[in-house]
């Protein structure tokens, strides 16, 4: 018991990380600007203002509009 207390914490972090680089795009809820996964921008934002999208037009049909530096 005491093992699976220690092994679950580490396989959702691992989880969550796997799915979070299936994203194509993500957005900045509060400037609704999107951006590909590897832009600058993205490393500077906060997470808890992220937003992930799978496609570009996903993006735009939400209200946000493509970064300026990366051009996604």
């Amino acid at each position: 018991m005491n093992v699976l207390r220690k092994i679950l914490p580490l396989t959702l972090i691992f989880t969550l990380a796997i799915a979070a680089m299936a994203w194509a795009y993500v957005g900045n809820a509060r400037s609704h600007i999107f951006h590909t996964d590897d832009c600058r921008y993205v490393y500077r934002m906060n997470d808890s203002n992220k937003v992930y999208f799978d496609d570009r037009d996903e993006a735009i049909n939400d209200g946000y509009r493509p970064c300026k530096v990366c051009q996604p």
